[in-house]
């Protein structure tokens, strides 16, 4: 990621005389001009970093600088430490490990057993349940080639079932709600598109360079727009019966919905229409009812009744 990427820049260049783009760029296994934006990110933030030509030359920071301890506090730290660890359990990235090994020694020996002690009460684990080794090559590779700014090749299939082999250059990988998505320039479409890992298969890395395009990032967009943009939407009024309460206030949150005297909830929700929200609602069987929309109802009580003709031979 590139937070934890500019953070470990900043922490050689700091403990560093004098350290080279093409060292750095070894370093943190990306080329010579990401360092470059990242040295620029980091003096647009106000770190004071000077580039120094000619043998011997590279980055370093102006005399007399050191990164204070005082400029952060010990809940920041922690706070930092707290998110580096789970970041490094989702990731399995050893760079991750060396800059968690970084911030802990900011800390006193005593703020280091007041941290363990609120680290046993707050852990921060992003795998999803049954994580397997073939998600974790698959955000490895996705990685890769965001560090090497080169395009990503792989099959792609959509909710409709239908698969289209793709070579996209990534933007950025995010992950969300506990998935992996990549949001990418997708020649194929001519336009910026999001597509989820677990869809992606025959992941391969080109040797194929490309120009990361302008107003690019991910945090200039609306991601709930974009989420909504993909496909139509649908707005849903459903009705849970008590039996299922608890896992339809685990999916939507306890602050939603309306709970009426015999124990039903009504929850109104917005949701893409595809394949996912009509398992997501056939998942529930007999303990949901769709009061709304009338056309939403039908499909579902058609696909029931398919699925009763299947177990009913």
């Amino acid at each position: 990621m590139r937070l934890e990427r500019i953070l470990a820049v900043l922490m050689l260049v700091v403990n560093r005389r004098r350290i080279s783009a093409a060292e750095l760029a070894d370093k943190m296994e990306v080329s010579v001009r990401t360092v470059y934006r990242d040295i620029e990110t980091l003096c647009q933030a106000g770190f004071p970093i000077v580039a120094y030509q000619g043998a011997g030359g590279g980055f370093a920071v102006i005399e007399g600088y050191r990164l204070d301890r005082n400029a952060l506090t010990f809940d920041e730290i922690a706070s930092v430490i707290s998110a580096l660890k789970g970041m490094t359990k989702t990731l399995d990235d050893a760079r991750l490990g060396t800059t968690l090994e970084k911030y802990t020694s900011l800390l006193t020996d005593k703020e280091k057993e007041t941290a363990r002690f609120w680290q046993e009460r707050l852990v921060i684990d992003m795998n999803p349940w049954g994580a397997d080794g073939a998600m974790k090559r698959k955000v490895a590779l996705t990685r890769e080639a965001l560090q090497k700014e080169v395009t990503l090749r792989f099959a792609y299939t959509s909710n409709n079932r239908v698969t289209t082999d793709r070579e996209v250059e990534p933007m950025t990988l995010l992950l969300k709600g506990a998935a992996w998505y990549l949001y990418t320039y997708c020649p194929l479409r001519g336009d910026f598109r999001m597509f989820r890992l677990s869809r992606m298969s025959q992941v391969m890395v080109t040797n194929s360079p490309f120009e990361r395009r302008e107003h690019a990032g991910l945090e200039e967009k609306d991601l709930e727009q974009m989420w909504n943009s993909g496909s139509r939407t649908v707005t849903m009024v459903l009705r849970f019966a008590p039996e299922a309460r608890a896992r339809a206030e685990e999916f939507f949150g306890m602050e939603e919905g309306q709970t009426g005297e015999d124990g039903f909830l009504t929850v109104v929700q917005t949701y893409p229409e595809d394949e996912w929200v009509y398992g997501f609602l056939l998942s529930f069987g007999d303990q949901v009812e769709i009061l709304e929309p009338e056309r939403l109802r039908v499909l579902i009580r058609d696909r029931a009744e398919r699925i009763c003709k299947i177990y009913g031979k």
